[in-house]
């Protein structure tokens, strides 16, 4: 301790300071830099690294603005409020913002009591899909709250026995034949877990047994267990085909690739969402350009995550867009130091 103590001693502040910022301190080492006295030695290095880091400083304060008000519209208001008090931190005399920041504080604790009555009711009632979807909400709103881990966890346990016993039932039923009672089971399945693919490619599997039927005007031959239509790898890839199905007819074409790509993911052979595919991406392909222009102007405004959003739309219809890809990668890179500087301590209530 001694040495450390007598080497600092023996630093000027120019060096007493960027061994603060070094160390990640940079308030530290504007407060030592802002000290040195008008006209003593060194005042004009130390002034230029004081415009240099401010200069940094607001920038940063830009940033985590965008990105709070990035949280804000998708109502994760936790996340938003720590952003905005990063850039509270770098900016403190905010009035404007500090005021938001509370009414935001005052939004997020009114709605966490809300949802967690209705999470309580809907679990005490025994209705899962309905406390699934509060709880949802909940971790949208607060994903810092540990009283919600453990409730993930409980729910999360009785929704995956839930969804088992659904399945299984609802297979058995397919197996034999008994339509009826596979398709209550897979429907149920869905309300309890609205992305289970297997699900859904089963029920697909259904329809298209029955519309042949129709059209054949006789009653299929129960199935034995040891027939299968489809391997399992066939019907997920057919439940991710029809979510993409449901996301274009819903106008969410990216949505639909990204569900495309699951299903080829699954089987390479499922032709319909390779022809679907191909079709989303041939009809969005004259957008690439005003999507990446799009994500140029969020990203000079220093709105980094929703740069990253436009860009990885344009990445879907264009996978083997290098210019793309290096926007993405910087974007990438920028966030991740915002990361890591929201994650680290505040270093001024560290030095308070």
């Amino acid at each position: 301790m001694v040495g450390v103590v007598f080497l600092a001693g023996c630093m000027t502040p120019l060096e007493q300071g960027s061994r603060l910022y070094q160390d990640g301190d940079q308030l530290g080492a504007l407060e030592v830099w802002r000290a040195v006295p008008e006209g003593s030695s060194g005042y004009e290095d130390v002034s230029e690294r004081i415009a240099l880091v401010e200069t940094e400083f607001q920038r940063l304060v830009v940033q985590y603005k965008q990105r709070g008000r990035y949280h804000e519209d998708k109502d994760r208001l936790a996340e938003s409020i720590l952003d905005y008090r990063l850039a509270l931190e770098l900016q403190p005399g905010d009035g404007e913002l500090l005021d938001h920041v509370q009414q935001l504080a005052r939004v997020l604790a009114a709605a966490k009591v809300e949802r967690k009555v209705g999470y309580k009711t809907a679990l005490a009632d025994g209705n899962l899909p309905e406390a699934r979807r509060v709880l949802e909400a909940l971790r949208a709103l607060d994903p810092f709250d540990p009283e919600l881990e453990t409730d993930a966890r409980q729910l999360h346990a009785a929704l995956r026995l839930e969804v088992d016993r659904s399945m299984e039932e609802g297979q058995r039923g397919f197996a034999a034949g008994n339509y009826s009672v596979s398709t209550r089971a897979f429907r149920y399945a869905l309300e309890l877990e609205p992305d289970n693919e297997s699900a859904r490619g089963y029920l697909s599997y259904i329809a298209t047994i029955r519309r042949e039927t129709r059209l054949a005007g006789s009653r299929p031959a129960a199935f034995e267990a040891t027939d299968t239509i489809a391997s399992d790898a066939q019907i997920r890839a057919e439940g991710f085909y029809q979510n993409a199905l449901a996301s274009e007819e819903k106008g969410d074409f990216f949505a639909a690739i990204r569900h495309d790509l699951r299903s080829v993911g699954a089987d390479r052979d499922h032709a319909q969402a390779q022809r679907q595919l191909r079709r989303l991406r041939a009809r969005l392909s004259v957008e690439v350009d005003d999507l990446i222009e799009a994500g140029r102007a969020a990203f000079r405004e220093e709105d980094l995550q929703s740069a990253l959003d436009i860009w990885r739309q344009a990445l879907l219809v264009d996978p083997s867009n290098e210019r793309t890809r290096a926007y993405i990668r910087s974007a990438e890179q920028q966030l991740q130091n915002l990361e890591r500087l929201r994650s680290e301590p505040d270093v001024a209530a560290r030095r308070r």
